[in-house]
This record gives structure tokens, sequence and C-alpha cells, in this order.
């Protein structure tokens, strides 16, 4: 097992990474026209990258979303991945809602 300053490396590592890759995934997204579809991917990226969930029910530790549910899928059987589908669900429901809030905002100030 890694010991803290490992894991605290570790998810410095993933959040750099994470941030490159949407820098360069809302610079994609920037000639996409109807801002508000801009808007709701670049919010659904958002949460795709960065929610993180308890890696085990028994552990404080936590890891990317994404990660844990492709890790429980693997190891656990098929239900198990419920566990971490749940906050990214949620996760994705608010990051649209956002996305969406934030294009009504920037008409009403324009």
């Amino acid at each position: 097992m890694l010991n803290i300053y490992g894991y605290l490396t570790s998810w410095a590592i993933y959040l750099a990474a994470g941030t490159i890759c949407y820098v360069l995934f809302y610079r994609a997204t920037a000639v996409i026209r109807p801002k508000t579809l801009a808007n709701v991917m670049r919010g659904i990226m958002i949460a795709l990258i960065y929610t993180p969930w308890y890696i085990s029910a028994d552990n404080d530790l936590m890891a990317p979303v994404l990660m844990v549910i492709t890790l429980d899928m693997i190891t656990l059987g098929g239900d198990a991945f419920i566990r971490g589908f749940v906050p990214l669900l949620l996760a994705l429901s608010l990051a649209i809602l956002a996305g969406l809030f934030w294009n009504m905002i920037k008409k009403k100030l324009q």
C-alpha cells in the first residue's frame, strides 16, 4: 500500500493530468455554436474527471469514481458498481443543471 505521501502525490498527478485534459476539451468545444450544448458538455466532463468516491466501504481513502466503478465491476462483480455509480449520477445531473443555469445567467446579463 501507499503511504500518505504517495497517496497525495498520486492525487496531485491525477488532478494535474485531469486539468490538462479538461483544458484541451474546453478548447475543442469552443467551436460548438449552441453554447448551451458546449456548457453542458463541459460540465459533464468536469463531473467525469473530478468526482471522487471511497475506494472501499471500510476505508476513508478516495479515488476517482470512474476508477472505483471499473475496479468494482472487475473485482466484485456486476452489481457492485452501483456503490460508485450513484454519486457519479448525482454529480452528472448537478453538472448538467449547472451548465444550463450558467447559460441562462449569461443570457440575462447580455
